[in-house]
């Protein structure tokens, strides 16, 4: 039995319209699944800690807060009450930034149970802890869901921290924290030497990449995130 002859450029012609048909057909072999659109108001995972945020924070500090105190308290809640409204539910904030109560009252009405409020320690004088507990009662709540030792510049500052990475630690203990980090504001803190490295992170939950060096004028700081050896979230 002979086969029919078919010439090269037939045989490129039709591989072609063949290859073609493929793509264009919805259940074609070569039809790729769409890939997935991140939005800011993503829900995601925080490590392992199964705690829930969007994925776009809105920060409450820029120039140390000055820039949202400067609003004034209706136009900063209007601001968070929009960013809610469009899924966002990472809030920042800070001891330094002097925005606990801000916060607090443009958070009144929202279900505590879908907010992820973090807030930073950094001078807390001859007792952490009490000042730990003093943050629950400016904002008004049980818990903080992330409370960062803020600020850290050195490549030692677990060291010089210590005493203040114990109190987090009791107050998560006591259920006044759900998760703990460090907002590293230099290049050395984010390397540390290798006598060390690793433990630091390990005591971590999150990781917050802080602008310290960077000047921004934002009314709303979007905050990046690290991942740590406790999870694997990204930003």
């Amino acid at each position: 039995m002979k086969l029919n002859k078919v010439s090269r450029r037939q045989f490129i012609q039709w591989s072609a319209a063949a290859a073609s048909a493929a793509l264009a057909a919805p259940t074609g072999l070569l039809a790729a699944e769409p890939a997935l659109k991140r939005t800011a108001a993503d829900q995601v995972t925080l490590g392992n800690t199964g705690i829930k945020l969007s994925r776009l924070g809105f920060g409450a500090g820029s120039n140390s807060g000055n820039v949202q105190r400067t609003l004034g308290h209706e136009t900063f809640n209007k601001l968070i009450r929009y960013a809610y409204d469009q899924g966002i539910t990472y809030f920042d904030t800070a001891q330094s930034y002097q925005t606990h109560t801000w916060i607090r009252e443009a958070i009144k009405g929202l279900p505590r149970e879908k907010l992820y409020i973090q807030t930073k320690i950094s001078s807390p004088g001859a007792d952490p802890l009490k000042a730990i507990d003093n943050f629950r009662k400016e904002l008004d709540m049980d818990y903080v869901d992330s409370l960062l030792v803020h600020c850290a510049t050195t490549h030692n500052w677990d060291d010089e921290r210590k005493k203040v990475m114990d109190a987090v630690a009791e107050a998560q203990e006591k259920k006044w924290v759900r998760a703990k980090g460090v907002s590293c504001h230099s290049l050395p803190a984010l390397h540390p030497p290798p006598r060390s490295r690793g433990s630091r992170f390990t005591w971590c939950a999150s990781i917050l990449k802080g602008p310290g060096w960077i000047r921004r004028k934002k009314i709303g700081m979007p905050r990046a995130m690290l991942p740590t050896s406790q999870g694997s979230w990204r930003n």
